[in-house]
């Protein structure tokens, strides 16, 4: 800090404001004393239902306090997030404590209740925070300068009509010793089933005194406590120490603790319902390293899955490397009661929990463990434990064939917490056994979904809908029960029932590609003769009709041949566009049901699409898509693919394929021989599939059209090689530009390609950010002016584009900090309204590059007259808080800076000094 003599009272004030300011930290570490807390919340549950207000909320916010400090937090304030408070006329002090109870031999636990009724539905934060934190927290700035704050979420519509945040059982303040792993759980459930996620985040800080609006940001030099020494377990110990939170369980990890001291980690807890995020709460912890040769104890027990009604009924074990200690185990759950716990001896316990239909819900529930011994330092182990509850599997499933479709039936669903049933079907035989915890039907067993039924129905009709089942097909079923939101449990599936349909109608068995043309194309269609025709009259008739597409997207059908000889089975479809399309048939049989009279339709026979093939070029490879729509099944072998080499078709390689479709990747690995860009290549592809018949024959090839691609240039030019200009901090004034001049020089010797069609220059302000496109210039222009910049700080790549749009790597990054941090307040101003020296303000003879900025000022007492964290360049009129001059004289001041910066480490720093007004 620059001090400028320029009043004669400088000398003996300079010594004044020393007293002084000693005096006013000494008062606040006398104030500081806050360790932990949250807030929790829960919708109006008042009954009747009819006299819910869904615009009430019910809140407790808990706070864990320094039993040695003179600071006692009778009165809470709370941001309800709408702009009011719980600071009202007529109870400025806010809410009362409802509690106060000694948790540690040093740590006190107070509950605050308070309620709150919005005006409308929205999304609101309430947060409190409070002067100050516990002193010595090793992983901020000043911990005892800084405000503690906590906050929480909720959303209030008409789609979340009863919630309940999170509830965080597990008390917040933990201990830990020196190169011993630690864990903590924070016992979190939620009563609605809604399911629950956890990310860290640094502690937070408010920045003004506005308690219906604070100003929230992260506490000053925050910290993981991971950077402060220590090695990572097991044995033998290496590597970094870690800090981590498990997303699913909450499970907090420190990889061991390195430095002695108090640390402060916040955490949130949020909360999801159908995919969305409805609230979260910010809980922040503080977790003490203390000296100790004690060992903690260990836990030891395995998740559960059970079915609905099953008792559980388990032995909770834990062990202590140290003989001779006395173990404590405690059980934190949602679910206690109705389940039961007790400790029935030093290191064993009992749970037990009779569940039922009710209990159904996708994710688990969680009871968290927590053995303690009894050394003079208590070191824990913290384990949570995952009881999944899952329906019972639908009983007494079968299939029956009714008409031309499948009966399917089953015993009504012993579960009336279920909402629905699923229907699922699958073409062809089923080795589909239902797992134990393994809910609904896995896509990997093949089964698709076909309808639902109401939790009471207990039959379904399956005809196939529009396209019919296929005769001679195996189809199988099964179904689950499924609950509603929020739980959205599943049961098991039913054992799978499957069913053959009959094949007394003829069946098409290839539909085959045999030229590709855009208006000579042939297509051969075969079919078989029906298994019998007993009590049809003759004359019998085939009709073989045509559309164009697959089935599913299909025009109308147009008749293409027919005939009486029930030996004929083969057309060849001549005529046709089947380099662009693909082509749907169905073969009808027709008899008379009276002699002379007019034929009539027998029945029809599921129809059957040809093969069609789409290649396109990707990087370096060219991809084959195929597709078909058919009767029988294409899955059970694999399908050929060709390659047109030397103008002759080669088969490359073979594939597995789905029911639907195939796919495959060429990337040149036949015959070693890579892809050359710019050249064309043509493929077609042999399906091969059967039916579920004994007369019919096994293997069924058919063709697709020969599709024909560009192997497109995809070769990407080298990265240049960029470099930054360097600050000169001696050259810079007011009128200097904040700008940064980049130099490339291009790689275009081989291998790298000289063809380029442009640069485009990438920037990011921190090395937090993502890199965004700032600019681009001509292949010949390597240089790039970024200007009219905030600072110099900043990151920057560029990549090189050729002319078929294929973009190079990023470039080596070239960073630049702002090394020239310039802050410097004078020792007197005028505020006499003359327009001279009226404002207090940073000196601007060079830039200062300041961000934000917190300035408080202090009379010669210690007391707080203005704070104002609104304007970077702090503009101080003399006044105090309520906008009234203040007297002429000595005034202290500290002012806490954020600088714009690469590396946000290097962005604050906090300036104390004194200043005299004159007027």
């Amino acid at each position: 800090m620059r001090i400028n003599l320029l009043s004669k009272t400088a000398v003996p004030v300079f010594c004044a404001w020393l007293l002084v300011w000693c005096l006013v930290f000494s008062t606040k570490v006398q104030a500081t004393h806050i360790r932990a807390g949250e807030i929790t919340a829960q919708s109006d549950t008042t009954l009747p239902v009819a006299n819910r207000n869904p615009l009430r909320y019910f809140f407790k916010l808990v706070q864990y306090a320094d039993k040695n400090s003179n600071a006692d937090n009778e009165y809470a304030i709370v941001s309800f997030g709408d702009g009011t408070s719980t600071s009202t006329p007529a109870s400025k002090e806010g809410v009362k404590r409802f509690s106060k109870v000694l948790i540690t031999p040093d740590t006190y636990q107070n509950v605050y209740y308070f309620e709150h009724v919005y005006s409308g539905p929205g999304i609101f934060t309430l947060v409190y925070y409070e002067v100050n934190r516990s002193k010595n927290v090793v992983n901020m700035t000043n911990s005892t300068d800084q405000d503690f704050v906590i906050k929480t979420t909720i959303t209030i519509d008409l789609f979340v009509p009863i919630n309940h945040t999170p509830q965080l059982l597990v008390p917040p303040i933990d201990f830990a010793t020196l190169g011993q792993l630690f864990v903590h759980n924070p016992g979190a459930f939620d009563a609605d089933g809604d399911s629950i996620a956890f990310r860290l985040f640094p502690s937070q800080q408010n920045l003004n005194e506005d308690r219906n609006n604070p100003m929230i940001t992260d506490v000053f030099g925050f910290q993981y406590p991971n950077n402060f020494g220590g090695t990572a377990l097991p044995n033998p110990p290496g590597g970094p120490p870690t800090f981590t939170i498990d997303a699913i369980t909450g499970q907090i990890t420190w990889n061991t603790p390195g430095r002695l001291g108090d640390y402060n980690v916040a955490f949130f807890v949020e909360e999801w319902r159908d995919g969305r995020k409805i609230g979260e709460v910010l809980r922040d912890m503080q977790i003490r390293v203390l000296p100790t040769e004690n060992r903690p104890p260990v836990l030891n027990q395995k998740d559960l899955c059970v079915v609905a009604g099953t008792t559980i009924s388990e032995i909770i074990t834990a062990t202590d490397p140290d003989p001779g200690n006395i173990l404590e185990i405690k059980a934190y759950s949602g679910i206690l009661p109705p389940a039961l716990f007790n400790q029935i001896n030093n290191n064993t316990a009992t749970f037990k929990w009779q569940t039922n239909c009710s209990d159904v819900r996708d994710k688990p529930y969680q009871v968290v463990f927590r053995a303690v011994d009894n050394a003079p330092l208590p070191l824990a182990d913290i384990k949570p434990w995952n009881i999944r509850v899952i329906g019972p599997a639908p009983q007494n499933f079968t299939a029956t064939i009714e008409g031309g479709g499948i009966r399917l039936n089953w015993q009504n669903y012993e579960c009336q917490g279920a909402e629905k049933l699923y229907i699922y079907r699958k073409e062809g035989e089923s080795n589909f056994v239902p797992a134990v915890c393994i809910t609904g039907v896995p896509p990997s067993s093949g089964f698709v979904r076909i309808g639902e039924v109401n939790k009471n129905d207990v039959t379904f009709y399956d005809n196939g809908i529009a396209g019919g089942l296929k005769r001679g097909q195996t189809y199988c079923y099964t179904i689950y029960a499924a609950w509603p939101t929020p739980g959205n449990g599943e049961s098991l599936a039913a054992v799978p029932a499957c069913v053959v349909l009959p094949d007394d109608v003829p069946l098409l068995t290839k539909v085959s590609v045999t030229e590709t043309a855009t208006t000579t194309g042939k297509i051969l269609v075969e079919w078989t003769k029906p298994s019998e025709v007993i009590g049809l009259t003759s004359p019998l008739e085939y009709r073989l009709s045509r559309a164009e597409g697959q089935v599913g997207a299909i025009a109308a059908y147009t008749p293409v041949f027919q005939t009486n000889n029930l030996d004929e089975l083969t057309f060849t479809d001549t005529n046709l566009n089947t380099e662009e399309l693909a082509y749907t048939y169905k073969i009808e049989l027709f008899h008379s049901p009276t002699s002379g009279t007019p034929t009539a339709l027998v029945d029809t026979a599921s129809p059957g699409s040809s093969v069609r093939l789409t290649t396109s070029s990707e990087r370096g490879a060219i991809s084959l898509n195929w597709t078909y729509q058919v009767p029988w099944n294409n899955t059970a072998r694999k399908h050929l693919i060709y390659r047109q080499i030397n103008n002759a078709f080669i088969l490359i390689d073979s594939v597995d394929a789905t029911i639907n479709g195939g796919t495959y990747v060429d990337r040149g690995t036949y015959n070693n021989q890579p892809l050359q860009e710019n050249q064309e290549y043509c493929y077609y592809v042999i399906t091969k599939g059967r039916y579920a018949i004994p007369r019919i024959p096994n293997l069924l090839l058919n063709n697709s059209q020969i599709s024909c691609v560009l192997m497109e240039d995809v070769t990407a030019p080298c990265p240049p090689v960029l470099s930054l200009n360097e600050i000169n901090c001696d050259q810079l004034d007011e009128e200097s530009p904040i700008q940064n001049l980049l130099t490339w020089v291009p790689n275009i010797t081989a291998p790298c390609s000289p063809d380029i069609a442009y640069y485009t220059i990438y920037y990011k302000a921190s090395l937090a950010s993502a890199y965004d496109s700032i600019g681009f210039t001509a292949p010949e222009i390597t240089t790039f002016v970024h200007q009219n910049l905030t600072s110099f700080a900043g990151c920057y790549v560029v990549t090189a584009t050729d002319a078929a749009g294929n973009e190079s790597t990023l470039s080596n990054e070239v960073c630049k900090e702002n090394s020239c941090f310039y802050f410097s307040l004078p020792n007197i101003f005028t505020p006499n309204g003359d327009n001279k020296n009226d404002v207090f303000k940073p000196d601007e003879k060079r830039p200062s590059f300041i961000k934000a900025t917190k300035f408080t000022v202090f009379n010669r007492w210690g007391a707080k007259l203005y704070e104002n964290s609104a304007d970077p360049k702090i503009n101080w009129q003399g006044v105090d808080k309520s906008g009234n001059r203040v007297p002429d004289g000595i005034y202290y001041y500290q002012a806490e800076v954020e600088f714009y910066a690469l590396d946000p480490q290097n962005a604050r720093k906090t300036y104390k000094g004194w200043v005299e007004i004159v007027r």
